[in-house]
């Protein structure tokens, strides 16, 4: 069980992760600290313009908050494996800032309206504001590693050929939900492997970077370090699965995104739906598949779709799902680590993400 000691701890790493992305994130442009980022001009920057199209609408985006559990997660396997987590605490920024890029095109994707029970992104600045914005941070915090001059060559080609795989699994699983909530696919021929694979593509994989980042970062031989990717995916996973179950329900995670049942809404294929369209009878079966298809935002047309998905019993199924998922992520990797504090929190760090909200 999750204790009020980690819960402080987690927030205490938080705020010294958002200190340190702010140092890297300016919320005004300047030649100066632009040339950074880019080299000097070959004209001349326009720095009114970098500053109210992208540096603030991207303090906006992370001032909304959030665990930063991603880049917790990589510190504490990085001191798991006997460094000190706060001399690579520039790196653990790189899974979270990416990880804010996705949430503002998922929300334009999804046409969210809110974020963190704040306005998304591209309401508060516009839709090109917004795309473009999740560019920029997909490629911002990767300037910690360019610059780095405490990391070996062969160190930073390593974590740049995780950041370039993983970013590339990243579309692929966002392809894939959207291809789903949009129709292209009949639900009733998404299985439930489809649904593990599209959410550990999309969801797991920012975890498995910032684990397999921490075993470059250490030394660790290509064994262990796709172990300990696969432990984060997998954690991922069921972080996500959680997440699923929190938006039908009266949560932090639903008020925050826009209201109870806003995957209704959005047509999301969730493993809910996926056990519920497996286990229904004929009529109940095609009925949730047309409240899906509505897109509807009438509370009395998604309360019967949640009504449905709760007859079958679909929340104890995903719930079962995420505690075995977990129990297994954990068993693959703890016996590969040594006792430590480090390690004990790592335990927590699971529990954590299934534990959320209950």
């Amino acid at each position: 069980m999750v204790n009020d000691d980690f819960e402080s701890y987690l927030k205490a790493r938080a705020e010294f992760i958002n200190t340190k992305i702010k140092e890297y994130l300016q919320v005004r442009s300047s030649d100066q600290y632009i040339e950074t980022l880019l080299g000097k001009a070959l004209y001349k920057y326009n720095n009114e313009a970098i500053t109210e199209s992208v540096l603030k609408p991207a303090a906006y985006l992370l001032e909304l908050g959030g665990k930063r559990w991603r880049p917790v997660l990589m510190l504490l396997i990085i001191e798991a494996l006997g460094k000190s987590p706060d001399e690579y605490l520039e790196f653990s920024i790189i899974p979270e800032v990416v990880h804010n890029a996705t949430l503002v095109h998922d929300d334009i994707e999804d046409s969210s309206e809110t974020r963190r029970g704040s306005p998304s992104v591209h309401v508060k600045y516009g839709i090109d504001i917004g795309v473009n914005l999740g560019d920029f941070l997909f490629y911002f915090p990767v300037v910690a590693l360019l610059d780095s001059k405490k990391l070996s060559v062969e160190v930073k080609n390593k974590m740049l050929s995780i950041y370039a795989r993983e970013m590339l699994r990243v579309t692929i699983g966002q392809g894939t939900d959207i291809a789903w909530h949009r129709g292209l696919v009949d639900p009733s021929r998404i299985t439930e492997d489809n649904y593990l694979e599209m959410v550990y593509d999309k969801t797991g994989v920012l975890a498995r970077m910032a684990c397999q980042m921490a075993g470059a970062l250490c030394g660790a031989d290509d064994k262990m370090t796709e172990d300990l990717g696969l432990f984060g995916a997998t954690i991922g996973v069921a972080f996500q699965l959680q997440d699923d179950v929190l938006n039908l329900y009266e949560s932090k995670v639903a008020s925050s995104k826009g209201g109870v049942g806003d995957d209704i809404t959005e047509g999301k294929i969730t493993m809910l739906v996926i056990h519920t369209l497996r286990n229904a009878d004929q009529k109940d079966k095609s009925r949730l598949t047309a409240l899906l298809g509505m897109h509807t935002r009438d509370r009395s047309l998604i309360n019967e779709a949640i009504s449905i998905i709760t007859k079958y019993r679909a929340k104890e199924y995903s719930e079962n799902l995420q505690e075995r998922i977990v129990k297994e992520a954990w068993g693959r990797i703890e016996k590969r680590l040594k006792k430590s504090s480090a390690k004990d929190r790592l335990e927590q760090l699971t529990e954590f993400l299934i534990q959320r909200d209950k």
